[in-house]
């Protein structure tokens, strides 16, 4: 019988216990790499978006340039304007390290994206306004429609406006606008009195208008007051008769303020129907949530004294010249989003990895960046204070400066002085 093999002893081997100590190694990185915060940037930089992508990376360069230190790298990748594109740069600027992901434009492109980033555990901040693509970790930064409805609303009932109307193309996007206007209408404490939605067609606008306005009815009211009239045979009667032969209508329209979502050509196209079916734009005011500040608007006369709101002209002012300065041509409308969103990231990169975590990115006081506060949300919602702007003949007027904090009190009202609260990064950029 074969003897069993002695197990190896375990007691120290005399000679290795003889040896020196091995020397302490420390590994450090390249030169240049240390404490690096990579951001990848997914715009569309080539196909028909291109242009739009290129002033986006451009604002976003000049932020970096502005605030960010050393350590700070921004990693553009191009989405090539569509959602298998987005997929495609994400993964690559995930793969390049990328701490944080900024962009993509489009919300079909970040819906698609943020799967792989909640995968990857990198939070994503997407330039849509569309709120469907928000999520934990994923965050809308475009002007949400939403907050544009409600502060031009909570500003019309602070001037004692209470009586509102809607004039609402179709579609999803009206939908969605008429939904958050009837809510803002009634948290503010006015009442809707009535909406009426149209469509594409050539004739659609009108019939829109006429049934706003009660136009048939009180067209038929008139023509039957005329009549009665020319059947007395008294003066009185006939200078009402004679007072009556230049209008339309009898009666005024049961609001004061109408609610537009149009912008550009088919705004001048739709608001001179107002006065032509006898709602009085001199007594209804009109409201607005996109820029209405071009001189061919301007020069509309139904739109003069027209409400609408946008970003802080003053701070946009601000960042649309410095951008000059640098490219030799204008900030396309929405780079001041790129701008702010790489200043945010630059500052909270200055912090570490840890600076991009929720809690970081979702403080309550916000931050004022180039297009005015704003704040994002634990729901992947971005908040944004808008001033509100009125229309004149030779230019626009701001008549509610863009709030300075997140004070509810001052969103109901913002007519009604606030005392300030302290903003965490107030410029960003500066």
């Amino acid at each position: 019988m074969q003897k069993a093999t002695p197990s190896p002893s375990l007691a120290p081997n005399p000679s290795v216990a003889a040896l020196p100590p091995p020397p302490k190694v420390t590994l450090t990185p390249p030169k240049g790499i240390r404490n690096q915060v990579p951001v990848g940037l997914l715009l569309p930089l080539s196909g028909r978006h291109a242009k739009f992508g290129n002033s986006l990376l451009q604002a976003a360069q000049l932020a970096m340039f502005e605030v960010a230190d050393d350590n700070f790298v921004l990693l553009p990748q191009d989405t090539k304007g569509t959602a298998e594109g987005a997929v495609d740069a994400a993964q690559r600027a995930i793969e390049m390290g990328a701490q944080l992901l900024v962009g993509p434009v489009f919300g079909r492109s970040a819906r698609a994206v943020a799967p792989l980033a909640s995968k990857a555990a990198v939070n994503l901040i997407a330039f849509t306004n569309d709120r469907t693509a928000a999520a934990k970790g994923v965050f809308v930064f475009g002007f949400l429609p939403k907050d544009r409805v409600r502060r031009v609303v909570s500003y019309a009932v602070s001037q004692g406006v209470q009586r509102f109307a809607a004039l609402i193309p179709n579609g999803p996007f009206g939908d969605r606008i008429a939904a958050d206007y009837a809510r803002a209408v009634a948290e503010a404490g006015g009442v809707l009195v009535r909406s009426a939605r149209y469509g594409r067609g050539p004739n659609s606008a009108t019939e829109a208008v006429k049934l706003l306005g009660d136009y048939r009815e009180r067209r038929a009211a008139l023509l039957a007051e005329r009549q009665r009239l020319s059947q007395q045979d008294d003066d009185e009667s006939r200078c009402a008769l004679k007072r009556l032969e230049k209008k339309e209508t009898l009666g005024d329209v049961p609001f004061e303020a109408v609610l537009l979502l149009e912008a550009g050509e088919a705004l001048k196209a739709t608001a001179p129907l107002l006065p032509y079916y006898e709602i009085d734009t001199r007594k209804v005011r009109i409201l607005g949530i996109d820029d209405w500040s071009s001189r061919s608007l301007r020069r509309e006369p139904s739109l003069a004294g027209a409400w609408y709101v946008g970003p802080s002209p003053a701070a946009y002012a601000d960042f649309a010249k410095r951008f000059a300065a640098v490219y030799k041509v204008p900030p396309h409308a929405l780079a001041a989003l790129a701008y702010d969103v790489t200043a945010l990231a630059a500052v909270k990169g200055g912090q570490g990895a840890g600076g991009f975590g929720m809690d970081q990115l979702t403080v309550e006081n916000g931050f004022a960046g180039s297009v005015g506060l704003f704040r994002l949300r634990r729901d992947g919602l971005v908040e944004h204070r808008f001033a509100v702007i009125e229309v004149q003949p030779d230019g626009v007027k701001i008549v509610s400066p863009s709030p300075e904090s997140f004070e509810t009190a001052q969103e109901r009202n913002p007519a009604v002085s606030e005392p300030k609260k302290d903003v965490e990064i107030r410029p960003l950029g500066q």
